[in-house]
C-alpha cells in the first residue's frame, strides 16, 4: 500500500514560501535559548529554567516538589514517598528539557527563545551524549556494586 503514496508530492507544498516569512515575521524574546537550555540542563528539578522564562508559578511548583521529596527522603526517613517525588522531579526535568530543545516552550508572551535557531543542534547534541554518558555510568556502577555486593 505504500508503495501507491507518492511522498514527494504528498509533501511537497507543507511548508510554502509564506509560511516562512510568516515564521520569520514572529517577535522573538529577549530570554536567550542557551541560557534556558543551561538552567534546564544543570538545574532542571529545581525550575530556574521556568523562572527564567518569566513563569514563576510552574517554577515554583517544581521547586516544591522537589523540595517536598528531600525533606521526606532526608529529614523524615520517608525513602519511598521521597525517593518517587525526587523521580517525578527528575523526569519532569527530562520532559522540559526535550521541550524546550524542540522548540515548545518560550517565555511568559508566547515568544521563541532568541538563539534558539542557532544554538538548538549544537545543544540537543551535548544533551543527547550528556544523557547516554549518565546511562552507561549508571550501568557502569550499577554493575560494580553488583558484583561487589
Amino acid at each position: 500500500m505504500a508503495d501507491d503514496w507518492d511522498f514527494d508530492e504528498l509533501y511537497a507544498n507543507t511548508w510554502t514560501e509564506e509560511d516562512r516569512r510568516t515564521h520569520a515575521d514572529r517577535p522573538i524574546s529577549t530570554k536567550r535559548f542557551p541560557v534556558a537550555w543551561g538552567l534546564a540542563l544543570l538545574l532542571g528539578p529545581l525550575g530556574l529554567a521556568w523562572f527564567y522564562l518569566g513563569r514563576p508559578a510552574v517554577g515554583t511548583a517544581k521547586l516544591l516538589l522537589t523540595a517536598a521529596g528531600v525533606v521526606l527522603l532526608l529529614a523524615l526517613e520517608r525513602a519511598v514517598l521521597g525517593q518517587t517525588l525526587l523521580a517525578l522531579a527528575a523526569a519532569w526535568a527530562v520532559i522540559d528539557l526535550f521541550m524546550l530543545l524542540a522548540g515548545a516552550l518560550r517565555d511568559r508572551h508566547g515568544r521563541r527563545l532568541a538563539g534558539y535557531s542557532r544554538w538548538a543542534g549544537p545543544c540537543a547534541a551535548l544533551t543527547v551524549l550528556l544523557l547516554v554518558g549518565l546511562l552507561v555510568a549508571g550501568m557502569i556502577l550499577g554493575g560494580i556494586g553488583a558484583v561487589s555486593g
